[in-house]
């Protein structure tokens, strides 16, 4: 794993070499945002409907705490809002090959954005780069939403489960742009395909 402060330098070679390397073709920067609030927002949607109804139907709590409940409503909340995007980097770091400990693995600074993230410039097989691009997802927002869903045959928790819910919110807004890129990659990639990642682009080579 290495560290990188500022935008990646642009090798001379925008492919890599060889002749079975394709491209993968993904939305102008524009359109590309607006795909990703839409699939955040139908995220944060779905859960959302998914966990009222399964309040609805074990129904003797009278469904998930609320911050008036809690003695410190705001103490879980700042939390969650402090860890999130480190929590959501470093699982996609982990999902990399050797578990993010390459030197291929880099974390990335933008300090002029008060920005950072993680990203990989290597090939893996599609299936460790769609379990990779989708790990945030399942950990901090279906997971959360599983524990939300047994908390509601069990004694109320409220800070707890503030804390949970304000963490799956939160991080299905933030997957919409990971839910796209896989999309994508499911749409043009084989399954037992590889992809490659090179100054900012991806590509796809059969197996």
């Amino acid at each position: 794993m290495r560290l990188q402060v500022g935008d990646t330098p642009k090798p001379e070679a925008t492919s890599p070499e060889g002749p079975d390397w394709r491209v993968i073709h993904s939305p102008v920067a524009g359109k590309a945002y607006w795909l990703a609030a839409v699939a955040g927002l139908a995220l944060l949607g779905g859960l959302c409907a998914a966990l009222s109804m399964w309040s609805l139907a074990v129904g003797d709590r009278g469904g998930m705490a609320t911050s008036g409940d809690a003695a410190s409503p705001w103490v879980p909340v700042f939390i969650v809002l402090a860890v999130f995007i480190p929590l959501h980097e470093f699982l996609h770091l982990l999902g990399q090959p050797e578990w993010g400990r390459s030197s291929r693995s880099v974390v990335a600074v933008w300090p002029g954005k008060l920005r950072f993230g993680v990203y990989y410039e290597g090939c893996m097989s599609r299936r460790r780069w769609l379990a990779m691009r989708l790990a945030p997802l399942i950990v901090l927002s279906v997971l959360p939403a599983c524990v939300l869903a047994l908390l509601q045959v069990l004694p109320q928790r409220p800070e707890m489960e503030i804390g949970l819910q304000v963490m799956m919110l939160v991080n299905a807004l933030g997957s919409g742009g990971d839910v796209v890129a896989a999309l994508l990659v499911l749409a043009q990639v084989p399954p037992t395909a590889h992809l490659c990642f090179r100054a900012g682009r991806a590509y796809w080579r059969p197996a």
